[in-house]
């Protein structure tokens, strides 16, 4: 008999969304001279599947140790390029224009990944002031 514990099902997994950091870029003005500031840019939205479960149990049992602070975990099977940086659409659905990108603002950033042989999960946390 196989080993289904580690199985994604496919009646417990939401689409969600996430975005990856790329880098720093140099902002421009009005005119495309360059301020002296740098802005953060991001890939376009991914589309991906996963469960995506309540923040449960106590320090003494969580994957992340006790000092991680989040509010959902999602875990998965997948190997998911989701790191501390990156950004995440939750329960927001984001509206992608016609090159990819989106206006959207993100609802959730990583705070921990735990990957593993098998499992894979992350914990997130609730970008403050974001709407649900």
């Amino acid at each position: 008999m196989a080993n289904t514990m580690f199985n994604d099902l496919e009646e417990n997994q939401v689409t969600f969304w996430y975005q990856t950091f790329e880098g720093k870029k140099d902002e421009l003005d009005e005119n495309g001279e360059k301020t002296g500031e740098k802005i953060i840019t991001y890939s376009n939205p991914v589309m991906a599947r996963a469960r995506i479960g309540p923040n449960m149990g106590n320090a003494a049992d969580s994957p992340f140790g006790r000092d991680i602070v989040y509010d959902k975990s999602i875990s998965t099977v997948k190997r998911l390029p989701i790191n501390e940086y990156s950004r995440l659409f939750i329960d927001v659905v984001p509206v992608i224009k016609e090159d990819g990108t989106t206006d959207t603002e993100p609802d959730y950033v990583c705070v921990c990944p735990q990957l593993g042989l098998v499992q894979n999960v992350w914990a997130i946390k609730k970008i403050a002031g974001a709407e649900i």
